[in-house]
């Protein structure tokens, strides 16, 4: 099998993303938290998964701080058609002892070694799988849907939730992931929606969000964003 390992030194800031322009939790101290030397992997995986024979290569990136390799990983991947480039994060690459807040620092740092290598003009699709997996966000999530729709464990029409799920943290979240991309979330899809139990979401992650604001049931459903590129917006002329 060939594997390639591509490390890279990179010097960053962290911020924490939030629904509705807010944090899932408290995260004031994450610049000062944030690893100042901190190595991007990366392991050629096109043949390793399914779906190889649709795909024209995929690679899995991972972060390493003081020679240890973090739980967390993410797939790019480069489809044969029209070369569009998708992101894979389902609840395989989610690890139960990586909480959501620490997922989403790493996968802030990951981007910019994974864009040298893919197009990210061509970047239309992240894959979160099962909404319980992503632990405080489905949290958070969930009780902007009971403000929103209400307390009752109601389930709102698949294409009401879609577009309440696109104004909700994961938008809010994915806007500000991506922005120095210049990409935006155009669409958010979901199949098998219901609402799974506090056992189901302690069992499939790791949460951060005091027990007291965890709701009684959890909003989950199996989730994709579909993105799209924004235009940049031209400097104007001093003249």
């Amino acid at each position: 099998m060939k594997r390639k390992i591509i490390f890279s030194f990179l010097t960053f800031l962290l911020t924490a993303c939030g629904g509705n322009g807010q944090p899932l939790v408290s995260y004031e101290d994450i610049e000062k938290r944030a690893p100042v030397d901190t190595m991007v992997g990366s392991t050629v995986i096109t043949h390793e998964i399914a779906g190889s024979a649709f795909r024209k290569r995929a690679q899995r990136y991972f972060i390493v701080i003081d020679k240890d390799t973090s739980d967390f990983s993410c797939i790019f991947y480069e489809s044969k058609e029209r070369g569009k480039v998708g992101i894979d994060l389902k609840s395989s690459c989610f690890k139960k002892g990586i909480p959501y807040r620490k997922r989403l620092e790493e996968l802030r740092v990951i981007l910019p070694r994974a864009a040298r290598d893919f197009n990210f003009d061509s970047l239309e699709s992240v894959s979160l799988g099962r909404l319980v997996s992503t632990g405080d966000l489905a949290i958070a999530v969930t009780n902007q849907y009971r403000r929103q729709f209400g307390y009752r464990h109601k389930i709102e029409p698949y294409r009401t939730v879609a577009g309440f799920m696109k104004e909700s943290a994961i938008g809010t979240d994915l806007n500000r992931l991506f922005k120095p991309y210049f990409l935006t979330v155009d669409h958010v899809s979901i199949e098998k929606l219901f609402f799974a139990t506090q056992k189901e979401l302690y069992g499939a992650s790791r949460i951060e969000t005091d027990s007291a604001y965890v709701p009684e049931k959890i909003l989950d459903c199996i989730t994709w964003v579909t993105m799209k590129k924004q235009q940049k917006t031209p400097r104007s002329s001093p003249y």
